[in-house]
């Protein structure tokens, strides 16, 4: 499709901080015209009236299982549920089978989604050989191989001479890291946040402290060494008030917030079990709402799914052996719809700017994030007023592990548009 006509819609412009109504031309790929009464008999139209038409969002941090667990998600499926739920790009995490660690993967994983994805897909480089936290992967060929971050999701970087070291070369290759901080020893063998809920449930519970020393201790090692962290799922008030007190004193820091993070407490173990295991656990109900009103203030600054699919033997059974995660990716931007949006913490613009501009920024996309004349034509439609229900068995996603299934939800995603092609049109997948 040459040409696409956006007419009749509310544009959001996060790099202004603005709602305007505006028409908008897409051709050859990129953002041609933005104006008022546009016109071009030879542009598909789509109106998007009562619609906010926005640039496409950008995910930091899904899990699609390729290579190694294809059987839970795989590229092609991970890109249409990405597409559905109005992302243009996406990042995956390295914590595959093998992990993606050497520049031969990243290639090999870059060439398939060539052929497969409907979104631009992007995969971060591990920190460390194999996750296992001993020596550095070589971060200069993986960058030439084309990883715009490093991580060791799953896992963190115990050893404190490692990681000071890891962050002066990630620093040199101009490549951020983005932490998953738990400190496993502290962690042990706890299934559920320590609390309440897990004492009367008798699990074994792991303390917010497992997550706060490593951020701690982290970002002391990134504000001598000047690199840019990233901290993931942040979970705890603590950990919000670390980064804030960090960043005043020049710390490159940012953290993102799940949507489970901010709509559910450890309590809800007990009518969904399961399915609401996730890693760090769900806090109680203080840290819910530290985290939003560090997302108010600007300390967190983006959010992102930690989609991770998993199989339904993966999740059912006895709670100590499930496996952590959930499939939340086609349905991530109405969920932090009802966390934010509907609650009066941010608006749709903030929203936005949280979910594009800022993950463009940090993972140095600059043609994308915003809808500037001369910017990549990634381009989501969202419906901020229309109601629909999640349905979990028409999920794109391999993964049906959804503690959110049947909850009536706005602001959904109906068209998505990646580099001047139309994907998602009217909440369906146009391509095969």
């Amino acid at each position: 499709m040459k040409k696409i006509l956006i007419q009749n819609g509310t544009l959001v412009l996060p790099g202004k901080g603005m709602l305007v109504d505006r028409d908008i031309l897409l051709e050859d790929g990129i953002v041609r015209r933005v104006g008022r009464g546009l016109t071009d008999p030879q542009a598909f139209r789509v109106n998007a009236s009562g619609l906010l038409v926005g640039p496409g969002f950008i995910n930091l941090h899904v899990h699609f299982r390729e290579p190694g667990e294809e059987y839970k998600e795989d590229l092609r499926s991970g890109s249409r549920a990405a597409a559905m739920g109005g992302f243009t790009s996406v990042l995956c995490m390295p914590n595959t089978q093998p992990p993606v660690d050497e520049p031969m993967i990243v290639r090999y994983l870059r060439s398939m989604a060539r052929e497969v994805s409907l979104v631009n897909m992007y995969f971060a480089g591990a920190i460390t050989r194999g996750l296992e936290g001993a020596s550095m992967a070589e971060y200069g060929l993986m960058r030439e191989a084309g990883v715009p971050a490093l991580s060791d999701d799953g896992k963190c970087v115990m050893d404190s001479l490692l990681l000071s070291r890891v962050m002066e070369y990630s620093t040199y290759f101009s490549l951020p890291l983005i932490l998953h901080e738990e400190d496993p020893n502290l962690e042990g063998n706890g299934q559920l946040n320590r609390g309440e809920t897990a004492f009367r449930m008798g699990i074994k519970g792991i303390p917010t402290s497992a997550e706060e020393s490593v951020i701690a201790r982290d970002l002391v090692f990134a504000l001598h060494s000047g690199a840019r962290v990233h901290i993931t799922h942040l979970s705890t008030a603590l950990g919000v008030e670390l980064i804030e007190f960090f960043r005043l004193r020049g710390t490159k820091v940012s953290a993102d917030v799940t949507p489970h993070h901010l709509l559910l407490t450890d309590q809800a173990v007990a009518e969904h079990g399961s399915l609401v295991k996730v890693k760090p656990p769900l806090r109680e109900e203080k840290d819910v709402q530290a985290l939003k009103e560090g997302i108010k203030r600007g300390v967190v600054e983006m959010l992102a799914s930690d989609h991770a699919p998993h199989s339904t033997e993966n999740k059912e059974g006895d709670f100590n052996e499930a496996a952590y995660g959930i499939s939340n990716l086609e349905i991530s931007v109405p969920l932090y719809a009802k966390s934010l949006v509907e609650e009066g913490i941010i608006g749709w613009v903030d929203l936005w700017r949280n979910l594009s501009l800022r993950p463009a920024q940090l993972l140095g996309l600059s043609r994308k994030g915003d809808l500037e004349e001369g910017m990549d034509a990634d381009v989501t439609l969202v419906d901020p007023d229309t109601e629909w229900e999640v349905r979990i068995e028409d999920f794109e996603s391999k993964g049906r592990n959804c503690p959110f299934n049947r909850m009536p939800l706005i602001g959904w995603p109906v068209t998505t548009i990646v580099g001047g092609e139309l994907v998602v049109h009217e909440r369906s997948v146009l391509l095969p």
